[in-house]
């Protein structure tokens, strides 16, 4: 296999030796890697474990599930254990890894089975790879297991292959950290004949996988899957040594793969796409998420915590993340491409065409219209399970109510009124004329939806006042119809227009007021040398533009304490507020680790607040 990369600068090699630098303070991981359950993996990893102890190394098992294998359960005999740790969950008592005692016994090797599993609400971790994490972190080494399905990057294509949805995955990130990367394989037949035997799952499980799962074209496929990310894992590691020690070789530059992220709920399947893209073509990966003032899924609570999904799935995939703002998305994504020395965008396929888009060309037409010479990868994407938000963080989007309407009619009575008063005045050209105003006002305040309606009253109103005969709905003169016809396709174009010159300058207001925002933020503090003034200024400012309660903590004499304090509630005065104890234990926690936790994270999601070390 050829081995390709563009040549380093300076600063790239710089980067490279430091990552190499922390990569030996870690501990040093080991994944055993199989194309589905029975294959070996643990097998394997506990007689790597027994010729370890064999050979003097400290070596503990965290955590080892056998699954009732008689010749895996054998392979226990001698290694020292760490005893689970027992957590109570709706009236259960259910075990998990005892971290902290494996944290405090500091052996040189781990022994971590079922990588991909999560942990119980209350561990410290939502996952148990976080375990491992903060375990090589602390320098100590770790065995542990996976199937291919569990690894992020290829979950939407095996569900494809197998028809199962796998709910349980590792980051492609994750495997970054991993000095080896040991695949176990078996031919399907064999694993097959493992299964009817009864070495893999009970009789009747076993007979359930047979007619499902454990299909041998799925386990093929599957092993092919495990082949081909192992051979990428050691090719990536051919590529660091060969940057690391600056080896001359083939080295052609490479461009970039760019996905387009939305709150789209098939946005996750295109960056798995997109990454699995630029890791075949040796190519970097860029994420950027446009917000145009048409854009498809208004930013509430659900498509914002959507979103923050797809942009954070893109992170730990290893991608760049790029947000900005834009009022012809087609324009800015071929302006970022071309800034950014993008080859290939990736992209979702649209649905069926509504009725109004008819002889009009799609984004991805235009797209792949102006594209030029860059590629264009037009993805089908399906539908993934919904989560609902962890935390609030949206301004409430207005929604058309039933007040909407009220006024709507009301605008309609009114100038229905002023016409049927000065209807000596006017003709009925004037008239029709003058209901347009209602349905421009409507648009102008509330959208094209009261638009519309509004369009509906007028005509109604207009037919029944002041066409023969009056004061009845029954039109003498069918030419009037054609009129309707014409006021209602006006008032279509003109209330959408109107709603989308709305939303834009919404839009450019939430833009000029962040900027604003920012700089009132930067001039009171650019003139300031006193820390506790900055902090209170930052604490201020910060909540006050998220209405949520903002406070600092530093370290005084080992013990973290309140330095500033914004409280979004006002009832209780910002000096008499105070977090309790187990909250002052997750900031502690943070302080040592440096990495976010508490609500809406991953780690110590039980929490009430979010925090993070700056």
């Amino acid at each position: 296999m050829e081995l390709t990369e563009k040549p380093q600068s300076g600063h790239e090699y710089a980067e490279t030796l430091l990552a190499a630098v922390n990569k030996e303070q870690r501990g040093k991981l080991t994944v055993f890697l199989g194309a589905a359950a029975g294959v070996g993996k643990t097998y394997t990893m506990l007689q790597e474990a027994q010729t370890r102890l064999r050979e003097g190394t400290d070596i503990v098992l965290g955590l080892v599930l056998t699954h009732g294998r008689a010749e895996t359960a054998a392979l226990l005999e001698g290694l020292p254990r760490i005893p689970e740790q027992e957590i109570e969950y709706h009236g259960k008592t259910l075990q998990e890894m005892d971290l902290d005692t494996i944290l405090k016994r500091r052996p040189q090797l781990v022994v971590v089975d079922e990588l991909a599993h999560s942990n119980v609400p209350g561990s410290r971790h939502q996952r148990r790879y976080q375990d491992v994490e903060e375990l090589l972190a602390a320098g100590i080494d770790v065995y542990t297991a996976v199937n291919i399905q569990h690894i992020e990057s290829l979950n939407d294509v095996v569900a494809q292959i197998t028809g199962s949805i796998v709910r349980e995955t590792v980051p492609d990130a994750f495997f970054d950290l991993a000095d080896d990367i040991r695949l176990i394989d078996i031919p399907p037949k064999e694993l097959l004949q493992r299964l009817k035997e009864g070495k893999v799952y009970q009789p009747q499980q076993a007979q359930q996988a047979l007619k499902g799962f454990f299909r041998q074209g799925n386990i093929s496929a599957l092993r092919e899957l495990a082949l081909r990310f192992t051979a990428r894992h050691v090719d990536q590691d051919m590529l660091a040594y060969m940057r690391l020690h600056k080896i001359e070789g083939p080295w052609p530059a490479s461009g970039k793969v760019m996905v387009c992220v939305s709150a789209s709920p098939f946005s996750a399947q295109l960056i798995r796409a997109a990454q699995r893209l630029a890791q075949g073509l040796h190519a970097e990966f860029l994420a950027v998420h446009i917000e145009t003032p048409e854009r498809r899924f208004p930013h509430g609570d659900k498509e914002r915590e959507r979103l923050w999904r797809n942009l954070n799935l893109a992170k730990e995939l290893g991608g760049q993340i790029l947000t900005t703002a834009g009022t012809d998305f087609v324009g800015t994504v071929l302006q970022i491409a071309v800034r950014e020395n993008v080859t290939a965008i990736v992209v979702g396929k649209p649905g069926p065409r509504r009725w109004y888009e008819w002889g009009r060309k799609t984004l991805i037409d235009r797209l792949i219209d102006q594209s030029g010479f860059i590629h264009v990868y037009v993805i089908q994407g399906r539908e993934e399970e919904e989560k609902p938000p962890v935390i609030t963080t949206a301004v409430p989007h207005r929604q058309t109510g039933w007040r909407q309407y009220v006024g709507a009619l009301a605008a309609v009575v009114i100038t229905t009124g002023l016409c049927y008063v000065f209807r000596g005045q006017l003709e009925l050209v004037n008239i029709a004329l003058l209901y347009l105003l209602p349905v421009l006002l409507t648009a102008a305040w509330w959208g094209r939806g009261t638009a519309y309606v509004t369009a509906v009253f007028c005509v109604l109103g207009f037919d029944f006042l002041f066409l023969e005969p009056v004061f009845t709905f029954t039109i003498y003169d069918i030419r009037y119809l054609w009129s309707f016809l014409i006021f209602g396709l006006v008032a279509f174009l003109v209330g959408g227009k109107t709603e989308s010159l709305r939303r834009e300058l919404e839009s450019t207001r939430r833009r000029e007021s962040n900027v604003n925002s920012l700089y009132r933020f930067s001039s009171r503090i650019a003139a300031v040398d006193d820390a506790g003034t900055i902090m209170e200024e930052f604490v201020s400012h910060v909540g006050s533009e998220l209405q949520r309660t903002v406070v600092v903590l530093l370290p005084e004499r080992k013990v973290l304490r309140l330095q500033a304090c914004y409280a979004a509630q006002k009832k209780a005065a910002t000096a008499e507020f105070q977090l309790p104890p187990s909250e002052y234990a997750v900031a502690a926690w943070v302080q040592e680790h440096g990495q976010a936790a508490g609500r809406s994270t991953d780690t110590l999601p039980g929490a009430e607040n979010l925090f993070c070390r700056c």
